[in-house]
């Protein structure tokens, strides 16, 4: 109960910043068009359309269990910087920013992405290259508890809700939009960024489940499992490597940079 308070708490504070609105968005025929979440639901979508040529490999594989998650990390990662490209408001900032957001949130992001892409699989978490890694794998390769966490703090519980691709799309870039990342510049605009969000995905529960008032709450509450699973997982390597001997951010301003044509600087 403590939590719950804590999450309406959280989601209250965003009417701090409700008049300092200084971002022009794009028409659309949502509800709430400073954040809307038909093209949230659309960054979701075009990430997932990201096909790589390990898409296809086999389902099951655990003897290289450590390696698979390496090697689904680095797609993921490449899915991640276009989705977040496809963020309303996300290209607006500048380009250090975007790095450090993505810095700040990417293990938060996937392991949001995959624990949603799970939830129809029994027992097993789905990555990125379509790999199923069950229990046994998990155990394998040393990251068991971070598994079982994973299942019943995030995956049983999104399914549990029926959390849908909205939902989690509107948590992910709650996550994304982070004024606490270090060394960030521009912390009001990214606080009313994620204060929009809030207020989007709140309409979105009310408009599509009036019959469930708490629904809202009960998505935040998912947020610090999120925060306290992706802190363990970073603990436990459970990304083990990521991009060779690249450090992350290197990586992401690289991707973002490739097209750095459809990046627009916030004037």
């Amino acid at each position: 109960m403590g939590m719950k308070r804590e999450a309406v708490q959280e989601e209250r504070q965003r009417t701090k910043e409700r008049d300092h609105n200084n971002i022009e968005v794009e028409p659309t025929s949502s509800s709430n068009t400073d954040m809307p979440v038909e093209l949230i639901l659309r960054a979701e979508n075009k990430a997932d359309a990201i096909k790589t040529e390990q898409q296809y490999i086999e389902q099951r594989h655990p003897q290289h269990t450590v390696g698979a998650i390496c090697q689904a990390t680095d797609k993921q990662l490449i899915q991640l910087v276009e989705w977040a490209k496809h963020i309303p408001h996300f290209k607006n900032l500048p380009l250090g920013d975007q790095v450090l957001l993505l810095r700040a949130g990417w293990n938060e992001l996937m392991i949001a992405a995959f624990s949603h892409r799970s939830i129809s699989v029994k027992d097993g978490i789905v990555l990125a290259t379509g790999l199923t890694v069950d229990r046994d794998s998990a155990h394998q390769a040393g990251v068991e508890a971070i598994f079982d966490r994973v299942l019943t703090e995030l995956v049983a519980k999104m399914r549990d809700m029926g959390m849908d691709r909205t939902e989690l799309g509107c948590l992910r870039t709650i996550i994304l939009f982070n004024p606490g990342s270090k060394g960030l510049q521009s912390v009001n605009e990214v606080q009313v960024l994620r204060d929009k969000v809030y207020v989007a995905l709140e309409e979105y529960c009310r408009t599509t489940h009036p019959e469930e008032p708490g629904r809202f709450a009960k998505l935040l509450l998912r947020l610090p499992s999120l925060r306290s699973i992706g802190l363990k997982c970073l603990e436990h390597l459970f990304f083990y490597k990521l991009i060779g001997d690249s450090p992350i951010d290197t990586f992401l301003m690289e991707v973002l940079e490739s097209s750095s044509h459809d990046v627009q600087v916030a004037t």
